[in-house]
C-alpha cells in the first residue's frame, strides 16, 4: 500500500497510531463539517479572493482586512492554494501524481526571484496561537526549496486571524537537508506500522473525542 504524507497525516499518525489507521487507512469514519470548520473554511475563501482577485472581503470578515492587505501589495510572484509535493528522492512532483511522496497546500505564496526570497502563509482561526507548531511551515519551507531552485530563503507566519497573532519562522537553503531527513524519518514511523500492521493507540487527552468508540481507551 502507498501512503502520501502530509504535515496534517503525520501529525495524525503521531498523536494515535490507532486513530490513524482506523480513520485514514481503513476509512471507516467520515469527517463531519462543524460551526469551527465551516467558519475556517469561508474564512480562508475571502482571504484567497481578496488577495488573487482583488474581491472586497465580506463585511462579517472585515477584520481580517489588515492581514490580508499587505499580502496583495507584496512584490513579486503571489500564489494561493499553491498544491505542491515531492517525491521519495527530494524532487518536484505533480500533486496527484504517482511519485508524490509528501504534499503541502499553502495558504499564500509569494516568490521574488530577483531577491531569491519566498514568504509562506498559512490563516489559522482558531481562538489561541498557545499550541502553534511551526513544523508545518517549515515542511512548506522545504517544498518551496524543491520546486524553486532559484530560492535561497523562505519566510513564513502562521497568522492566528481571531487573536490577532502571528507566529513567525526563517528557513535558509543550506537547512534543507537536514529538514527533508528529519520529514523522512517521521513517514518512517508511518511505514514501519503499515508493514508490521501494528498500530498501539497513544491515551491522551483528546481520547473522549475520537471516533474510534472500539480502541480501549475512548471515553
Amino acid at each position: 500500500m502507498k501512503l502520501v504524507h502530509s504535515y496534517s497525516s503525520v501529525k495524525d499518525f503521531e498523536g494515535c497510531p490507532r486513530r490513524f489507521h482506523t480513520v485514514r487507512i481503513l476509512k471507516q469514519f467520515k469527517s463531519k463539517d462543524t460551526d469551527a470548520t465551516l467558519y475556517g473554511t469561508a474564512v480562508h475563501k475571502a482571504l484567497e479572493d481578496y488577495v488573487q482577485d482583488g474581491t472586497e472581503i465580506p463585511a462579517k470578515f472585515s477584520q481580517f482586512k489588515k492581514f490580508a492587505e499587505p499580502l496583495a501589495q507584496m512584490e513579486g510572484t503571489v500564489y494561493c492554494e499553491r498544491k505542491m509535493a515531492i517525491t521519495a528522492d527530494f524532487r518536484p512532483a505533480e500533486f496527484f501524481g504517482d511519485d508524490a511522496w509528501f504534499r503541502g497546500i499553502p495558504d499564500y505564496l509569494l516568490v521574488d526571484e530577483e531577491k531569491q526570497t519566498a514568504f509562506v502563509v498559512d490563516y489559522k482561526t482558531g481562538k489561541s496561537s498557545r499550541y502553534a507548531d511551526k513544523g508545518q511551515l517549515e515542511l512548506m519551507a522545504a517544498m518551496v526549496f524543491v520546486h524553486h531552485p532559484e530560492v535561497e530563503v523562505v519566510k513564513g507566519a502562521l497568522l492566528f486571524l481571531v487573536v490577532g497573532d502571528v507566529i513567525k519562522a526563517k528557513y535558509t537553503r543550506s537547512e534543507l537537508p537536514e529538514i527533508l531527513s528529519k520529514w523522512a524519518g517521521r513517514a518512517d514511523g508511518i511505514h514501519a506500522a503499515l508493514t508490521h500492521g501494528v498500530w498501539n493507540p497513544r491515551p491522551s487527552a483528546l481520547c473522549r473525542f475520537c471516533p474510534v468508540e472500539s480502541c480501549e481507551n475512548h471515553g
